[in-house]
């Protein structure tokens, strides 16, 4: 696609352009994160130009307070490439009409941090890296979950001690194959997760807000009407729902109290979708594995209640996606922003109702 440079091409914020980069006050395409987040999505540097269009990189980390609109307002870019570490984008610099930005590239998933729904709404092109993440977050689920059933929290202990084959029994393994597993979301990346369980020939109850029963039962998943009812008896819970004002909390005492004793429980989604006290008043009550990938506070403070909850299993925000796969991400926004310059609909556009789903 266009001639790549091994560096940056021009830092906006005023750090020294690369050797052979232009430099430009104005621009097409503005990619505009922090110096690491270039190296991990754009690892061979990134082009000069999309096209015939020209292509100038904002170092985030490196801007001095306010230089964020200075700089927007004085490259006037149409496109702006987004990512993790990209200041809010004031709607003025969208609205139709009177700012430049007509497209917002972002090269992760939740744009909230970066543009407000009202921009969307008001007729902002947006896109993000859709379904990419959505295996590798699954793959991590069924690790966590797998990791729970056998009990890996005390394999250490065990291994210190002297045993024989009987010993084995205090282990308590337990196995996926042909469980009931109980989906608590059901976007993209339980979807994933579904052609993960197919091998274990596992029983699938799901439940979302907002998704059509329909919808699950063309995935061969029995949709269950209420959060509590997917929850009652449950010995497996795989969650992987979204965070807005109706999921925040969601998974309390109540919910929570109503899991099998001894029941496996996941979290891939988001923190805040469970009362963490709750969660830990009820592992102890209940005798709960649980496995976390996502907590409220990243990592928990020393008094997170979480920390009490015997055999936790505390992965740090991994799942999705893995470092090796960063550039996928990176090509794709390279090559929605080129699909756009040529008149075409970038993949993985964001509308206001996707945008209100995401955390």
């Amino acid at each position: 696609m266009d001639t790549v440079l091994p560096a940056l091409h021009k830092n906006i914020a005023g750090a020294t352009p690369s050797q052979g980069a232009p430099v430009l006050d104005q621009a097409t395409v503005l990619v505009a994160v922090n110096r690491l987040q270039l190296r991990q999505f754009f690892p061979c540097g990134l082009p000069t130009c999309v096209g015939a269009e020209a292509l100038v990189v904002c170092v985030t980390d490196e801007l001095a307070p306010g230089e964020w609109e200075a700089t927007l307002q004085k490259v006037c870019p149409k496109v702006v490439v987004s990512g993790w570490s990209t200041p809010p984008i004031p709607h003025r610099f969208t609205a139709v009409g009177k700012g430049s930005i007509v497209y917002v590239c972002h090269l992760t998933g939740s744009l909230r941090s970066v543009i407000t729904g009202e921009s969307i709404t008001a007729g902002l092109l947006v896109s993000n890296w859709g379904g990419l993440a959505a295996p590798m977050v699954a793959e991590h689920a069924l690790l966590l979950a797998l990791a729970a059933l056998r009990n890996l929290p005390v394999w250490p202990a065990f291994l210190q001690r002297s045993f024989v084959h009987d010993d084995k029994e205090l282990l308590a393994t337990r196995t996926l194959h042909r469980r009931r597993v109980a989906l608590h979301g059901f976007g993209a990346v339980a979807r994933a997760l579904l052609r993960l369980l197919r091998p274990f020939e596992v029983e699938v109850t799901a439940f979302s807000e907002g998704v059509a029963d329909q919808f699950m039962r063309e995935h061969a998943v029995t949709p269950v009407p209420t959060l509590d009812q997917l929850y009652c008896g449950a010995e497996i819970v795989l969650c992987c729902e979204a965070l807005n004002p109706v999921t925040l909390r969601s998974v309390g005492y109540r919910t929570l109290s109503q899991l099998a004793p001894g029941a496996v429980f996941v979290n891939v989604g988001r923190g805040a979708v469970v009362d963490e006290a709750a969660l830990a008043r009820v592992a102890a009550e209940r005798s709960l594995r649980v496995a976390l990938d996502v907590t409220v506070d990243e990592p928990p403070p020393p008094e997170s209640p979480l920390w009490n909850i015997s055999g936790l299993i505390l992965s740090p925000h991994i799942a999705g996606p893995t470092i090796d796969s960063y550039h996928v991400c990176g090509d794709l926004a390279l090559a929605n922003v080129h699909a756009f310059l040529h008149g075409q609909m970038p993949l993985n556009r964001v509308d206001r109702e996707t945008y209100e789903r995401s955390t």
